[in-house]
């Protein structure tokens, strides 16, 4: 009784061997990650494409884009680090100096 797995799950086993092995093998080799990388690279390209359509798209209606969007974020970002700078000056020259 050294075998004492139902007839199904040796099955199942000797499948995923048979099919698991050989995939294992094609998924650690070089040309597996030379396909993943170009893969990645087309689905950027294609992204941008994607982006660039809906970008020209929304202006036509004189709507922002999520390009738009990041810029006024990034623009509101310095002119909150500056305002943050100019309340220090201020806040520091009302100040008597210390000894």
């Amino acid at each position: 009784m050294a075998n004492e797995q139902p007839l199904w799950l040796q099955m199942v086993y000797r499948l995923e061997r048979a099919v698991g092995t050989p995939v294992e093998k094609a998924v650690r080799s070089d040309t597996y990650f030379d396909l993943v990388a170009q893969a990645n690279r087309a689905r950027g390209r294609m992204m941008s494409a994607v982006q660039e359509l809906q970008r020209e798209w929304l202006h036509t209606f004189n709507l922002p884009a999520a390009s738009d969007v990041r810029g006024v974020r990034e623009q509101l970002a310095r002119v909150e680090r500056r305002l943050n700078e100019l309340s220090k000056e201020l806040g520091d020259g009302d100040r008597p100096p210390e000894d």
